[in-house]
């Protein structure tokens, strides 16, 4: 064969052929709560806990859930985080950070884009596991929360939220 002969692709590909890659938006946070410690080292008498749950792959993680539409993005962390853990008395204090992954479901590429709030949870309020898509939940104080959850892209978003509680005095630094 010659040396400057360009070789043609023998089965081009038709446009139709390409796989689209389609996106999924989503909302939800971390819920913490407040209780009074038994602690000695923890400033103010305070504890924090962060609310886990096992997902349908049986996966600690966080809550979170799709974006209706209509709906924004803190409407949607609102209803997603209280129908994931059954608290009614959910107060965001900020939007925390936002997560991008791929995955493939039936045979189609997905980036899934996740916003995360950080949400203030009633101390005496029980969380309850909706059973349809949680396997389970807990409560874990941040060193815990940061060894068990199964999601690497979600450790920079728990380590985030310390950050935010530590800078504004609301929790010791550890």
């Amino acid at each position: 064969m010659p040396k400057n002969k360009i070789l043609k692709n023998p089965r081009p590909r038709k446009k139709s052929d390409k796989k689209k890659v389609k996106v999924e938006i989503s909302a939800g946070g971390i819920v913490f709560r407040k209780l009074k410690a038994q602690i000695s080292n923890v400033k103010g008498g305070e504890k924090f806990e962060i609310l886990l749950i096992k997902d349908s792959y049986g996966r600690w993680a966080l809550p979170k859930g799709h974006i209706e539409k209509k709906e924004s993005v803190d409407e949607a962390a609102q209803r997603e985080v209280s129908e994931e853990t059954g608290l009614k008395k959910l107060k965001i204090i900020k939007k925390l950070d936002q997560t991008k992954f791929f995955f493939r479901w039936k045979n189609h590429l997905v980036l899934k884009i996740v916003y995360h709030f950080l949400f203030l949870a009633d101390p005496k309020e029980k969380p309850k596991a909706q059973t349809e898509e949680i396997k389970g939940i807990k409560w874990a104080d941040f060193s815990q929360a940061k060894k068990i959850i199964a999601y690497q892209n979600l450790k920079p978003v728990l380590e985030k939220a310390k950050k935010y509680l530590t800078s504004n005095n609301l929790m010791e630094s550890r």
